[in-house]
């Protein structure tokens, strides 16, 4: 019986990777763990609340701290409806880390997330290597370079010391598309079960990631993927779990939260009826404040709630999508829409764009060369779900650097194919300007996040 779990094993040519990358992503989270002690690892037992001790106080980029409010005092902090199985994986660490608390004093939350995050960041490492070294056919030396490079763009860098969910949704995008690759290249269908498994976890982790899935799946079985088996085993059973799942919660943790939250409230109205007054006020200035940054939505409706029909798509693009996705802004660096950064800031430096532009014309020109590859076809269906997402409904559009894990890695794959087809000194040429670009960023990007940590 073949092992299952075989495909995580690290391979020797692998190690020396994985040995340099650890090293890196261990810094990375070091720095964030030092610039957030010793507030983080406060325990306090008992008496009080994740709110508390995390909103507004995690400054990254605007990343969210959930999981860590999520290991200190288990609740429903993500959006099920977008998210619907993260708080549930989450649920054994945070009886790790409440054991921890109660024994040493000592709230264990960035420790435990550093470790998760750092696992999943190094597998998202390993199989991007493996797509471009096997599926993509890119010597070695080039496959790592390409998968450096994919590290040191701004979102991926951050999503690789952040605690919120864009690092595992990036990774399991990584190892999806590492898998279908693999069925691609074979020209063989994918067992019901594996796509059922890879829908549920991508989906559970981001909802619109269950469409790349389903999307991945079409272009590995073409029309076999609308078999019954498929159809039934492979999307309507992990769909009723995932719908399960989000009823469950919303049922139990979700009520008992309101419930708290709504009998806290009567008792500050009758503690102290001024004073809940000018909270209510100054809760709806900041309801008023929150629509002016996150934009004019479509409606008050579940999902059409998140649509911005006022944000400037053009400003989004240049500065956010293909901008700080790539280059972290000098100007209000790292900081958050929501605490005070501007929702457009542009670089002080003509020298950024013309980095961006250097990136985004060998991004294109990878396309136009790979475009018969079903691989980058895939992936270009994919970030066409992120275009339609962020670009054209607007949602997220403010901080849509910190969302490059849903879509980046198609850069990478559309340089292999680039790098594939050209010969001579182009491919020579194209080969160091890729090495430049990639140590550029590292350090450009690198002394940014290590200067503002420290």
């Amino acid at each position: 019986m073949r092992n299952p779990f075989k495909i995580f094993a690290i391979h020797k040519e692998e190690r020396w990777l994985a040995f340099v990358s650890t090293c890196i992503l261990i810094v990375l989270n070091g720095l964030l763990i030092y610039n957030h002690s010793p507030k983080f690892l406060k325990a306090n037992w008992g008496k009080i609340g994740g709110w508390s001790l995390f909103n507004n106080q995690l400054h990254l980029s605007g990343y969210d701290p959930y999981a860590y409010m999520t290991l200190t005092k288990f609740n429903v902090y993500y959006s099920i409806d977008r998210h619907p199985i993260i708080t549930l994986l989450l649920y054994p660490f945070s009886v790790l880390n409440h054991w921890i608390m109660k024994t040493w004093d000592v709230n264990a939350a960035m420790y435990i997330m550093a470790f998760l995050v750092i696992i999943a960041s190094l597998y998202a490492v390993i199989f991007m290597y493996r797509t471009l070294h096997e599926l993509m056919g890119l010597k070695r030396s080039d496959s790592i370079w390409l998968t450096a490079l994919l590290f040191s763009f701004a979102s991926i860098m951050t999503s690789a010391m952040s605690p919120d969910h864009f690092i595992f949704s990036f990774s399991l995008l990584v190892f999806t598309l590492y898998v279908f690759g693999r069925y691609i290249r074979q020209g063989k269908a994918i067992a019901w079960h594996k796509g059922a498994i890879l829908y549920f976890f991508t989906t559970g982790i981001t909802l619109t990631n269950g469409a790349k899935t389903l999307l991945g799946a079409l272009f590995v079985d073409k029309w076999k993927a609308f078999s019954w088996k498929n159809i039934l085993l492979g999307f309507l059973l992990p769909t009723a779990l995932l719908v399960g799942t989000y009823a469950i919660q919303e049922e139990t943790l979700v009520a008992q939260r309101d419930n708290n939250a709504a009998v806290m409230r009567q008792k500050k109205e009758a503690k102290n009826p001024v004073k809940f007054r000018q909270d209510s006020i100054r809760d709806a200035q900041n309801a008023v404040a929150m629509t002016k940054i996150n934009g004019r939505p479509l409606s008050d409706k579940p999902f059409l709630r998140w649509i911005n029909a006022d944000a400037s798509r053009w400003n989004g693009i240049v500065e956010g999508l293909f901008g700080e996705s790539i280059q972290l802004h000098r100007d209000y660096l790292l900081g958050d829409v929501f605490l005070g950064r501007p929702i457009v800031v542009k670089y002080s430096s003509w020298i950024n764009y013309v980095i961006e532009a250097i990136i985004v014309f060998l991004f294109l020109a990878g396309i136009v060369y790979g475009r018969k590859d079903r691989i980058l076809q895939m992936l270009l269906s994919w970030f066409a779900i992120d275009l339609t997402i962020h670009v054209v409904l607007g949602f997220g559009l403010n901080e849509v650097a910190i969302n490059g894990g849903h879509w980046m890695f198609i850069i990478p794959v559309a340089l292999a194919c680039l790098l594939r087809r050209i010969q001579g000194s182009k491919a020579e040429y194209t080969g160091y300007l890729i090495k430049l670009l990639t140590v550029y960023l590292w350090g450009y990007n690198g002394y940014l996040v290590a200067w503002y940590m420290i």
